[in-house]
């Protein structure tokens, strides 16, 4: 009989036990230790979800090209048609005047070979105005085209004459306005005073001579040393 007591107190005691430690789980606990319960695969529904999805790469959108505008192109050609038919009137034209006066199509132009004027010494001739002789270098200068120098001579030439007169007192490094200052109340004041400001500015204005322009200042320094 003690032996019965014994076993049924034993297992009083176990299944008490157990009954504490399943109320002590918690909720997560309870969850992880339920049976997992699986679902068959639905093949068909996955096809029609899936139906239209495109899983390949990015494809690159063509570029697409602007279509020419007709009136435009129509226009371009118009307007290179009447030009080469212009450019060919002129053509015709630049012929048939090289034709009508003689000349030689195409043909190079000769270029007047013109002699060099570096050989005159404008340092010397200042140094001895009084015994220089300046016809000659003023004639080589103009037909070298160097207007400017043969205008610096020409220009030289009228203080020449001015002081072998006695007009002014030559001296090389005396300003052009000192020299017009000497011949102030001279009949020849306004003459020189004309033939200052041409020397003046073509030589130190860098003024641009042609060989007309030259004609005309020549005929002015020449009538200042006549009337020396």
């Amino acid at each position: 009989m003690k032996k019965i007591l014994l076993t049924s107190f034993a297992s009083l005691v176990f299944a008490l036990m157990c009954h504490h430690h399943l109320l002590g789980q918690s909720p997560q606990e309870n969850y992880l230790q339920q049976p997992i319960k699986t679902h068959p695969f639905d093949t068909a529904k996955w096809k029609t979800l899936s139906a239209g999805l495109d899983y390949s790469e990015d494809k690159k959108q063509p570029q697409q090209v602007r279509p020419v505008d007709p009136d435009k192109a129509a226009s371009f050609a118009t307007f290179m048609k009447f030009l080469l038919i212009g450019l060919g009137i002129a053509l015709l034209i630049y012929l048939i005047v090289k034709m009508a006066t003689g000349e030689k199509l195409f043909a190079p132009k000769n270029k007047k070979i013109k002699p060099l004027a570096g050989d005159i010494n404008l340092e010397q001739i200042e140094e001895n105005l009084h015994e220089a002789e300046l016809e000659d270098p003023i004639r080589r200068a103009a037909a070298a085209g160097d207007y400017a120098l043969a205008v610096r001579l020409y220009y030289l030439a009228v203080l020449k004459e001015l002081s072998l007169k006695e007009l002014i007192k030559w001296k090389k490094d005396k300003t052009n306005g000192e020299y017009l200052r000497e011949l102030a109340g001279s009949r020849l004041f306004g003459t020189v005073q004309e033939v200052t400001l041409i020397f003046e500015r073509v030589w130190y204005g860098k003024t641009a001579v042609q060989e007309e322009d030259f004609l005309q200042m020549e005929a002015k320094f020449k009538k200042a040393i006549g009337l020396i």
